[in-house]
């Protein structure tokens, strides 16, 4: 198992422990945000250091992009999982974090032409493209850096608040075809060109995943 992976599961598992291996306050927020819905389990280490951990979800929602005369459905990157070691100076509401963020999947893209669709200088009908899929592949792991307000193990129930970044990596887009066409040299070729355009002009700042979380937390214990 990689190390990172390794990490990952330890933080987990350490969240998960009985009480008495972490300490006496254990506590938990339910949220909405970027990573969709979900919810953390938090014990304290002492001198105001937490350990947080959880899942993220993205409910099942259709969004509609039109693209290239195609009306695509897109799927998000989730599940994902989140660990963190937060940092609350004083032992006040407010935070600063570190941990990582593990996506489950890419995010990505399916839909069926109903019409003649031109790829690169070349154009191909529904029948021999079927359907178009693609994804914007980045790391399924990625370091994260935050801040927020919000200490559940300390201060019982209240707002939660967290703001950051994860960083997983360039994105490489990709398109394919299922249909008969498919095997093609020139449609393959002119696929490969539509994908590299739009890597091409994908910003910087692509590379970087923000992360806005709103919600409860509460105190177990």
């Amino acid at each position: 198992m990689r190390s990172w992976r390794r990490a990952l599961m330890v933080g987990l598992l350490t969240v998960g422990a009985p009480q008495p291996a972490l300490g006496q306050d254990v506590g938990g927020s339910v949220h909405v945000g970027t990573l969709g819905f979900g919810g953390r389990i938090a014990t304290s280490l002492g001198n105001g250091i937490n350990v947080r951990a959880g899942i993220d979800v993205v409910p099942p929602v259709t969004i509609q992009v039109e693209e290239e005369d195609i009306e695509f459905e897109v799927k998000f990157p989730s599940p994902s999982v989140t660990a963190v070691l937060d940092l609350h100076p004083g032992g006040s509401g407010f935070r600063l974090s570190a941990g990582a963020v593990y996506f489950g999947r890419d995010l990505g893209f399916e839909g069926v032409p109903t019409e003649a669709v031109e790829f690169g200088e070349h154009e191909y009908t529904p029948a021999e493209l079927g359907m178009i899929r693609g994804s914007l592949g980045t790391s399924r792991f990625a370091p994260y850096l935050g801040l927020g307000w919000g200490n559940a193990v300390g201060a019982g129930f209240g707002f939660a608040l967290d703001l950051g970044v994860a960083s997983h990596g360039t994105p490489d887009f990709s398109y394919q075809a299922t249909g008969p066409a498919s095997s093609d040299a020139q449609l393959e070729a002119d696929l490969r060109g539509e994908a590299e355009t739009v890597n091409d002009e994908l910003p910087g700042v692509a590379s970087l995943y923000p992360i806005l979380n709103l919600g409860l937390g509460f105190r177990f214990h």
